[in-house]
C-alpha cells in the first residue's frame, strides 16, 4: 500500500476522532464516511488485477456501495437540527463538521470512479463515452440514493432483502417526487461526474 493510500486513510481517521472528541451532533458521519471509503478501496484493488474478468466482478460490488458515497450530499438536511443562521460558535463548529464530512464523502466516490473508470471503459477520453457512462450511473445512483434516504434501504439489503428492496423500489415509481428527485440529482451528479473527470485529467490541458 503507497503512502499516499495510507496518508488518505490517516486524514480520514483525524477527521473521525475530531468528531468523537467534539461530541458533535453529526456523528452519523463516521459510518456514512466508512460506507464512502467501501467504493474507494474497491477501485484500488481492481488496479492489481489485469484481467478484465476479476475487474468487472469488483466493478459490480462498487457499483453496490458507490452510492453511498454521493449519498451524503443528501445530508446537509441535518443542518436544521443546529438552524442555518450561523450566529453562534457552535453553529460554526458543527457546520464544518457536516460540510467537511459531506465533501470527503462525495470526494472520495468520485475519486473511486475515476479510478475504475478509465480500467474498464475504452476510448475513456472521449466526452461521449464519459457522458454516455456517467449519465446511465448517475441514474442509477440517484436511485439509489432516494432509496437510501426515503426508504431507508441499505447497499447489503439487496442480499439479505432482495424480493422487499425490488418490491420497495417499484412501488415507489408512480411517486411524482421520486422522478423530481432523481432528475434532478442526476442532473447534478452528472455536471459533478463531467467536471471532475476533466478537472482530474487537467495534466492534458
Amino acid at each position: 500500500m503507497s503512502k499516499k493510500i495510507l496518508a488518505i486513510h490517516a486524514i480520514i481517521g483525524v477527521f473521525f476522532v475530531l468528531i468523537l472528541l467534539y461530541q458533535s451532533r453529526f456523528s452519523f458521519l463516521i459510518w456514512n464516511l466508512i460506507l464512502a471509503l467501501i467504493p474507494f478501496d474497491l477501485s484500488l484493488l481492481s488496479r492489481y488485477f489485469k484481467h478484465s474478468r476479476w475487474r468487472y466482478l469488483i466493478a459490480i460490488l462498487w457499483l453496490l456501495f458507490f452510492p453511498n458515497a454521493l449519498y451524503m450530499m443528501t445530508d446537509f438536511s441535518h443542518l436544521s437540527s443546529i438552524g442555518v443562521g450561523l450566529n453562534t460558535a457552535y453553529q460554526f463548529v458543527e457546520y464544518a463538521i457536516l460540510a467537511g464530512g459531506v465533501f470527503i464523502g462525495v470526494g472520495l466516490g468520485l475519486t473511486s470512479l475515476f479510478i475504475l473508470y478509465p480500467l474498464l471503459i475504452p476510448n475513456h477520453q472521449r466526452l461521449i463515452n464519459q457522458i454516455m457512462t456517467f449519465s446511465i450511473l448517475s441514474v442509477c445512483s440517484s436511485i439509489a440514493i432516494y432509496l437510501g434516504r426515503f426508504l431507508r434501504i441499505n447497499s447489503w439489503d439487496i442480499f439479505y432483502q432482495l424480493h422487499t428492496t425490488v418490491a420497495s423500489g417499484l412501488g415507489i415509481m408512480n411517486q411524482t417526487d421520486f422522478w423530481i428527485f432523481v432528475t434532478a440529482f442526476s442532473v447534478l451528479q452528472l455536471m459533478l461526474m463531467l467536471l471532475g473527470y476533466q478537472l482530474a485529467q487537467s495534466n492534458d490541458m
